[in-house]
């Protein structure tokens, strides 16, 4: 054995299967059937602006919108709060825009330039699957970062 390898301790005796893990949907980053994400909360949301007291990974919560025409709008930008927005109706189902306040940005916009005050993202029902996703996080005192992001999103123009 070289000084990379490493034997499994004894008291291992079988070998791990395929269905020894969580079934999670296939590229989705979440739980399939499941109430949770990372052990987050879900909040079945429609329009309506977000709170850190009550929507925010913060308090161990993301928001599930499965509506059509759905308009979520961030608080003023709070650095170091976090939002995921999770767009849950089927394939095709739902438009989802998330609008930050009038005063603040996304610091970098869906298309990769320098972001603009009050311009939106928009999930495109044409686009839209299940489980598309963003994750905010509030970067500096006039704009959000979009940390993380699935599905197809376009700017406000």
């Amino acid at each position: 054995m070289s000084r990379w390898e490493r034997r499994a301790p004894s008291r291992f005796t079988n070998t791990l299967e395929l269905n020894d893990f969580v079934t999670t949907s296939a590229t989705k980053g979440l739980i399939a059937g499941k109430a949770g994400m990372s052990g987050l909360t879900p909040m079945v949301l429609t329009t309506g602006t977000l709170a850190v007291a009550t929507h925010s990974v913060q308090v161990g919560k993301y928001v599930q919108v499965a509506a059509d025409a759905q308009t979520l709008t961030l608080p003023s930008v709070v650095i170091g709060a976090s939002f995921i927005s999770v767009n849950t109706a089927e394939d095709g189902g739902a438009l989802l825009t998330i609008s930050p306040d009038s005063g603040d940005k996304f610091l970098v916009d869906i298309a990769g330039a320098a972001g603009d005050d009050d311009k939106d993202i928009i999930n495109t029902k044409a686009t839209q699957n299940k489980y598309d996703f963003v994750h905010l996080v509030g970067l500096s005192s006039v704009g959000w970062l979009i940390a993380d992001i699935r599905g197809t999103w376009v700017d406000e123009a």
